[in-house]
C-alpha cells in the first residue's frame, strides 16, 4: 500500500481548529499514499477537493471518507502483518 510515505510535504495539515476526524484520516491516507495527487487518483476525486478535505475546509462525501479509512486499514494490516 505504501508508495511514498516519505513525501510528507505533499500532504497539507488542517489548522488546529479544523482537525476533525475527517481531516486527520485524509491527512494520514495522504501520507500513506505519498501525496495529494496519489490520494486523489485513488479516490477518483479532484485534487482541489481532496486538499479541502485534508485541510478541514469541507466535509467529504461519505464514500470518499470510507475509502480513506480503507486505505488506513490496509496499510495497518501491511505494517503489522495481519490478515483480514
Amino acid at each position: 500500500m505504501r508508495t511514498g510515505a516519505s513525501r510528507a510535504a505533499d500532504c497539507p495539515t488542517a489548522a488546529p481548529s479544523r482537525r476533525t476526524v475527517y481531516a486527520r484520516a485524509f491527512h494520514r491516507a495522504c501520507l500513506v499514499l505519498g501525496g495529494v495527487p496519489q490520494l486523489a487518483a485513488q479516490l477518483s476525486a479532484p485534487e482541489a477537493a481532496v486538499r479541502s478535505w485534508i485541510e478541514g475546509i469541507e466535509e467529504p462525501p461519505e464514500a470518499s471518507f470510507l475509502a480513506a479509512v480503507e486505505i488506513l486499514l490496509l496499510d495497518a494490516q501491511e505494517r503489522h502483518g495481519t490478515a483480514s
